[in-house]
């Protein structure tokens, strides 16, 4: 088995802080007006989708997790052993896609990994989509997760993740 994530972190004596912003970059989620926030903390966000006809069972849920890692780690490294995490993790769960491309502004990756496991309200579908960036002293990481029961007719081609550049504030509106 494939190191995760965690494990790597423990044995490198490194931590993933949880972060609310990365520096030079908005990170956000884009998706359906019917999905409502219902939690957000450092590192951490959570929506849930009320129009959920399971919404008494599992309610289909999106989560996004942003950490920054205080050194330069691969980003398709990163996104293996947080794929294995996420698969060995949870009882029974099983890969049914694991993809990753290369960043659109050379800095990182995409990542999708996709899985699915049984519980007691029955199957449920989880799509991760994960960004990495690196920088020369950091790596960052935005993961979306999104989680539904299997027949739950959620649209999750609607929910993105977005990473995009910010302009720093120029020195005069700095100043002002």
């Amino acid at each position: 088995m494939a190191m995760r994530f965690d494990e790597y972190l423990q044995q490198h004596r490194l931590v993933a802080v949880p972060v609310d912003r990365f520096d030079g970059l908005e990170v956000s989620v884009e998706g359906p007006h019917d999905w409502e926030a219902v939690e957000d903390r450092p590192g951490m966000r959570i929506w849930a989708w009320r129009e959920d006809p399971f919404l008494k069972q599992f309610c289909a849920n999106a989560v996004l997790t942003m950490h920054r890692v205080p050194t330069q780690l691969e980003p398709a490294e990163v996104f293996a052993m947080l794929s294995d995490e996420q698969v060995h993790l949870v009882p029974g769960c099983h890969e049914r896609q694991r993809t990753s491309d290369p960043a659109d502004d050379g800095a990182g990756l995409w990542g999708l990994l996709s899985s699915q496991f049984d519980s007691e309200f029955g199957t449920i579908d989880s799509i991760s989509r994960t960004r990495i960036i690196t920088g020369p002293e950091e790596t960052l990481i935005a993961q979306l997760t999104l989680t539904a029961l299997h027949d739950s007719p959620v649209n999750w081609d609607n929910i993105h993740l977005r990473v995009d550049a910010v302009a720093a504030p120029s020195e005069a509106a700095r100043c002002s």
